[in-house]
């Protein structure tokens, strides 16, 4: 007997904008999406899995709760905003037909990116530090002090790992603390309004001065 073939569903994917910088950007692309037949499956890291779906017309709305209990779904639906998926168990994505009221009022929308700009508090908090520990690290190895008093092999180790440290903490900066500040800025009332090309442009530009700082390094070390 022939075994039938599983059928794999079409899929694509597409990258975010940032849900910090550009929500309304991409809540829009959403709606957009699946007027053209592509439903949201998953969030992974940078990009948005899609599946290939009957057209509907949705608009989609975004929550942040730290592992909120069953019972905060059920008042949603009740409103009539329908789970999508869950991002790491905080992020919570409901959609609704067109013209269902809203599920935030202006005051539930300022505590929504507060609870946001808390959970990349702590975070925030240690990737500075990691980053900060490395610069201090890195500026000290050339100090007087330091050469008199270690041989060259534990300045070079010093030197190391502040690089690592720099590297590392620079990176978690560019997805904890500006997320932070973003949420913070919103939370204030400032309304964001950055488009993809804005969004590629800041993380472009924290990529290039890691990129020149690694650059910079290895010529100094002589690698």
């Amino acid at each position: 007997m022939r075994t039938p073939q599983r059928i794999l569903p079409i899929t694509r994917r597409e990258i975010r904008s940032g849900l910090a910088f550009a929500e309304e950007h991409d809540l829009q692309r959403l709606a957009r999406l699946a007027a053209e037949g592509w439903r949201l499956v998953e969030i992974r890291g940078l990009y948005m899995v899609l599946e290939k779906a009957p057209p509907e017309q949705f608009v989609f709305a975004i929550d942040y709760q730290a592992t909120p209990d069953p019972e905060y779904f059920e008042v949603c639906a009740t409103a009539g905003w329908t789970h999508v998926i869950s991002v790491e168990q905080h992020i919570h994505l409901f959609c609704a037909v067109p013209g269902t009221p809203s599920i935030f009022s202006a005051n539930d929308a300022i505590v929504k990116y507060e609870r946001a700009a808390r959970m990349f508090a702590r975070p925030a908090l240690w990737s500075s530090v990691v980053f900060a520990v490395g610069i201090s690290a890195v500026l000290l190895s050339g100090t007087t002090w330091l050469v008199s008093k270690f041989d060259d092999g534990v300045l070079t180790a010093i030197d190391l790992v502040g690089f690592i440290l720099v590297i590392l903490g620079g990176t978690m900066l560019i997805f904890t603390a500006l997320p932070w500040s973003a949420y913070r800025l919103r939370a204030s009332g400032y309304a964001l309004q950055w488009s993809r090309l804005v969004y590629a442009v800041v993380f472009a530009g924290c990529g290039a001065c890691i990129g020149y700082f690694v650059g910079a390094y290895i010529t100094n070390a002589g690698w």
